[in-house]
């Protein structure tokens, strides 16, 4: 049994009338709104107290102590913020493809396909014009 049946009273939205789906979308978009503007400040905010030597001298001060600690996660930061990351080896293989068609060749090479599959179905398929 679930949890909680309030999911059951719920209309969707293809169901209501187009005024209440309409007053329903506009509050939603007031309070998406609203939302967006308290991040706003609180991004504002930070960035006016980190901009602060003494808080950033703070954070870093902390950061080390829990490097100090054991916790990975700081070293990592630490380390990726010195610039000492180690680089990332990324092994690709590829097939070399030439993927320079003309639009004839390609037709063609469509065509030919078709004719494979009339050959092997014996009913006729229908040629699709991409002109």
């Amino acid at each position: 049994m679930p949890k909680s049946d309030g999911y059951k009273n719920l209309i969707p939205a293809n169901k209501r009338s187009k005024d209440e789906a309409r007053k329903l979308g506009q509050k939603g978009g007031i309070k998406s709104g609203e939302v967006r503007r308290m991040r706003k400040t609180l991004k504002e905010h930070l960035l006016l107290l980190l901009s602060e030597k003494s808080v950033q001298e703070e954070i870093c001060l902390a950061i080390i102590d829990k490097a100090l600690e054991g916790d990975t996660k700081a070293f990592q930061i630490i380390r990726d913020t010195i610039g000492e990351k180690p680089t990332e080896n990324l092994c690709v293989s590829s097939v070399n493809m030439n993927l320079q068609k003309s639009y004839d060749e390609v037709k063609a090479l469509i065509e030919a396909e078709r004719q494979k599959l009339i050959e092997e179905n014996r009913h006729e398929i229908p040629l699709i014009e991409y002109d």
